[in-house]
């Protein structure tokens, strides 16, 4: 796409992107959009996997209502498959009926117990999110950068072609090297979350900061050449809001 193509796909509407569910925000944010890199950061217990579970879900739902494809590749390094479930029951709950009915208590933790109503909603919901939740891509075991960069090298190959071109290097030696992608189709939005950075699985001997810098790395590769649309998250140090620093 050369410059004049981009500004016209932008007045036919081809970039107007995916619902976040915030609406005030999207001054700013524009939505989910193909090829964008999200960070959202915060202390522990400010609910940064429910904000990126909240988006994740709009932007579903939307594409879903638009016709349009959107695949998810979800690595929860957090929270187990069964917990994740019951949040996004939550969020489901609270779209359909705008009640709000906390984790915990459909959990039916200590003393927290469901209504009769509430059971009704909960239960109207759950059969939508288990459909939901099964068309996304998970995985809950913690894995290192390089490994999740082949698993996602290798759905792009499955969803489009990959473009290389020959070269000489230093040693003369022919050699080839990626110039460029086409999707098979360029309408789809394919959204990558990983939470949170710091517990993916440490590689080479990297220390923690080093393994985030190389995921990081990673991503914007697989965002410049795939268009893949990442949402990382990550846990300040708590040392961050210390006065001292």
């Amino acid at each position: 796409m050369n410059l004049r193509e981009r500004v016209q796909a932008g007045i036919d509407g081809k970039f107007q992107g995916l619902s976040n569910g915030l609406q005030r925000a999207n001054e700013y944010l524009f939505g989910i959009q193909r090829g964008t890199y999200y960070l959202l950061g915060g202390l522990s217990g400010t609910y940064k996997s429910m904000l990126c579970d909240f988006m994740v879900q709009n932007a579903i739902r939307d594409a879903k209502n638009q016709g349009v494809e959107c695949n998810v590749h979800y690595y929860s390094f957090e929270i187990d498959g069964l917990s994740k479930r019951c949040n996004w029951l939550a969020n489901a709950v609270y779209h359909k009926y705008t009640e709000v009915i906390p984790t915990e208590k459909i959990k039916g933790m200590g003393d927290l117990r469901l209504t009769k109503d509430e059971q009704m909603m909960v239960d109207s919901c759950i059969d939508e999110v288990d459909a939901e939740m099964d068309k996304i891509h998970f995985r809950f075991d913690s894995t290192n950068p390089t490994g999740i960069y082949h698993e996602l090298w290798k759905f792009a190959e499955s969803k489009g072609k990959i473009i290389y071109e020959n070269y000489t290097d230093s040693n003369g030696e022919i050699k080839q090297k990626v110039v460029g992608y086409h999707p098979d189709t360029p309408d789809a939005y394919n959204i990558i979350v990983l939470d949170h950075a710091a517990l993916a699985k440490k590689e080479r001997g990297f220390q923690t900061k080093e393994v985030i810098d190389k995921l990081s790395e990673y991503f914007i590769n697989l965002r410049n050449l795939f268009g893949f649309t990442i949402i990382l998250v990550q846990q300040f140090n708590q040392g961050l809001s210390s006065i001292e620093r």
